[in-house]
């Protein structure tokens, strides 16, 4: 049984390379990741402090002269220095003048954090910010890859042939999540031949190329596996949306709707009230996705500004994950097995 799925998924996949779509996803994909990645190698050598300089720095004119305080001043740990020639009422006002403005700095880009940007292993260590550019060419495919039977009519072609159902549904969604390990491969070596030619060309950089360290190395293959889960339940939605429609157009249009109306209601709703912001971080996918992709990193240079963060809850994220997967594979099979197939849609 096992070997018959596995023919199937390597069938799928001699019908899918054909395909001009799963290309141009991947190519869209890698842009973007390049675009990111060079980038921030130009603000790096454009800004004299990184990305630090975007930021409006704090300024006082007292008597004691013109006193500023900067992002960079308040990661080094450099604020009382700088506040050194206060005394008295002036110096607790501007005290709390300064803890004020230091929540402007919650998104500070160091030096050493810009460099590691585009420098391996960081710049392929993925993140929860590059989910986005990666779940909706995934949900494309996807529901194309599902829908395309219905709209060409070979689903009843194949299934006359004695494949079996369930075979056939379970061999498309391996060849896709095994089409999404390999995209993120590639776009991963793409991007490390980046980070290595970026380290080559003017102005040369004065760091290494690369690190050494294990724990960046392990991090990065630790992401990368976590993507992947993340990846699982939303290649599930997108197919049982693609089933349940009998369509390539409505199950696209369907699952992104589905990812978009999270990304833009979430936050306007978590705004009414505390209890429903929190009801929708337990619930809905996106959420617990982003959770999942958080990194310990992120969370200590905001803690390190003074940002109030919450730790991400790894444990809950992936049983929900897990649900999801659960619950729409279950759905998408269950229909799949019980419907009448139909002559060519042509969409």
């Amino acid at each position: 049984m096992i070997a018959h799925v596995a023919r199937l998924t390597l069938g799928e996949w001699y019908k899918v390379r054909r395909r001009w779509l799963p290309w141009i996803l991947l190519g869209v994909v890698v842009l973007i990741t390049q675009a990111l990645l060079w980038g921030f190698y130009i603000g790096y050598h454009v800004s004299e402090d990184a990305f630090g300089s975007l930021l409006d720095a704090y300024e006082y004119n007292g008597s004691a002269g013109r006193i500023e305080v900067t992002c960079g001043d308040l990661v080094g740990g450099r604020v009382e220095e700088k506040l050194a020639p206060l005394s008295g009422d002036e110096l607790e006002r501007v005290g709390a003048e300064v803890e004020e403005w230091s929540a402007t700095c919650v998104d500070y880009v160091s030096p050493e954090e810009s460099r590691a940007i585009f420098t391996l292993p960081s710049s392929i260590n993925l993140n929860e910010g590059m989910l986005p550019f990666i779940v909706i060419p995934v949900m494309v495919l996807a529901a194309s890859v599902v829908g395309l039977e219905y709209g060409l009519g070979t689903l009843r072609a194949a299934l006359t042939r004695g494949v079996g159902r369930w075979q056939f549904l379970t061999g498309k969604l391996v060849m896709l999540m095994l089409a999404c390990i390999g995209g993120l491969a590639v776009m991963s070596v793409l991007t490390g031949i980046s980070s290595i030619a970026a380290g080559i060309i003017p102005p040369a950089e004065e760091g290494s190329l690369l690190s050494t360290e294990a724990d960046g190395w392990r991090d990065a293959g630790v992401q990368a596996a976590k993507m992947v889960y993340a990846l699982v339940p939303y290649i599930a939605l997108a197919a049982f949306l693609a089933v349940v429609t009998r369509s390539t157009a409505q199950g696209i249009s369907l699952s992104l709707g589905y990812y978009i109306i999270e990304l833009v209601l979430v936050p306007l709703l978590g705004n009414i009230a505390d209890w429903l912001e929190n009801a929708m971080g337990v619930a809905l996918l996106g959420q617990n996705a982003a959770e999942w992709m958080r990194t310990g990193d992120a969370l200590q240079a905001q803690e390190a500004l003074g940002a109030a963060v919450e730790q991400p809850d790894h444990l809950r994220a992936f049983l929900v994950i897990l649900g999801y997967t659960a619950a729409l594979g279950a759905g998408a099979l269950w229909v799949f097995l019980r419907e009448d197939v139909a002559g060519a849609k042509g969409d």
